[in-house]
This record gives structure tokens, C-alpha cells and sequence, in this order.
């Protein structure tokens, strides 16, 4: 006599998921736009021999790198992501 089958794991995400992730995606594209301007107006202002202020804004386009890996890490934490 054999065991009856297993039924289907249900991998469907809880209600509001999806919004969530593409809500994580869209703030995410908008920093990195935001990240890469920075980076083009602060190498503008280092080539004009402007230096002092091409510094601030690597300092600021740094700060927001690691808001987004935090934020990366947060995303991560609250949906873990299913293996196997």
C-alpha cells in the first residue's frame, strides 16, 4: 500500500507583496538616476577645477549608495526569499 500524494505547495506571495517590491523598485531606479546626476554634475565641476564642491557631492552620491544597501538588506529581511 502506498502513501496518497503530497499536495501542491502553494508558493503564492502574501496580499500586498508585489506592490511592495515594485514600490522597492521604483525608489530604487529614482536613486540610482538621482545617484548617476550627482556623479556627472560633481566630475563637471572637478574638471572646471572646481574641487571642493566635486567632493560633497561624492560624499552625498556615497551616502546614497549605502542607504540603497540598506535598504537592499531591509527588502531582503522583511521578504525572505523561498530556496528550493
Amino acid at each position: 500500500m502506498t502513501a496518497p500524494p503530497a499536495p501542491p505547495f502553494d508558493r503564492s506571495a502574501p496580499p500586498g507583496v508585489h506592490a511592495l517590491v515594485l514600490a522597492a523598485l521604483a525608489i530604487g531606479t529614482l536613486l540610482m538616476a538621482l545617484q548617476l546626476w550627482i556623479l556627472t554634475v560633481g566630475l563637471d565641476l572637478y574638471l572646471a577645477g572646481r574641487g571642493r564642491g566635486s567632493w560633497l557631492l561624492a560624499l552625498v552620491s556615497g551616502l546614497i549608495f549605502l542607504g540603497g544597501v540598506l535598504g537592499v538588506r531591509l527588502v531582503g529581511r522583511v521578504l525572505p526569499i523561498p530556496r528550493g
